[in-house]
């Protein structure tokens, strides 16, 4: 029996959290809410070494941007940025910030799936074809 992936969630939206549990908490995910703070952040990240990360890019009083950026200084997980925003540009600055997939709302539950594990298996290759050493 494999290990379940563990997916870090960073939103405020209570509805978007819920939704996220119910529906990738099952036999192949793990997931984990943060209630996001500049200071608490790495800490969650150390402390859970998360395989996956979603992000969502818009939050009441929270930059969702910055929040790609931040973490970036601290690790290589791969990021999902989720937006209302469904705009060409948003995906590509989403892209462009560091994110390996973005994703716009409303979205399919199984796109949502299907994303997350083509992003995990190209996230498992770097540029060369060779496998990634995970410190996981």
């Amino acid at each position: 029996m494999s290990a379940k992936t563990k997916i870090l969630t960073i939103s405020r939206d209570q509805s978007l959290v819920t939704l996220l549990q119910q529906e990738l908490n099952d036999g192949n995910y793990e997931i984990i809410n943060t209630e996001h703070c500049d200071h608490h952040l790495k800490e969650v990240v150390e402390a859970e070494t998360p395989e996956f990360i979603i992000l969502d890019i818009v939050m009441p009083s929270l930059d969702g941007i910055g929040t790609c950026l931040q973490l970036r200084q601290w690790t290589q997980t791969p990021i999902m940025m989720l937006s209302k925003w469904d705009t060409s540009n948003g995906t590509v600055r989403g892209l462009n910030l560091g994110s390996e997939s973005y994703l716009t709302e409303p979205f399919n539950i199984d796109t949502l799936k299907k994303r997350i594990e083509d992003t995990l298996k190209r996230s498992a290759y770097d540029a060369v074809g060779n496998i990634r050493v995970s410190n996981n």
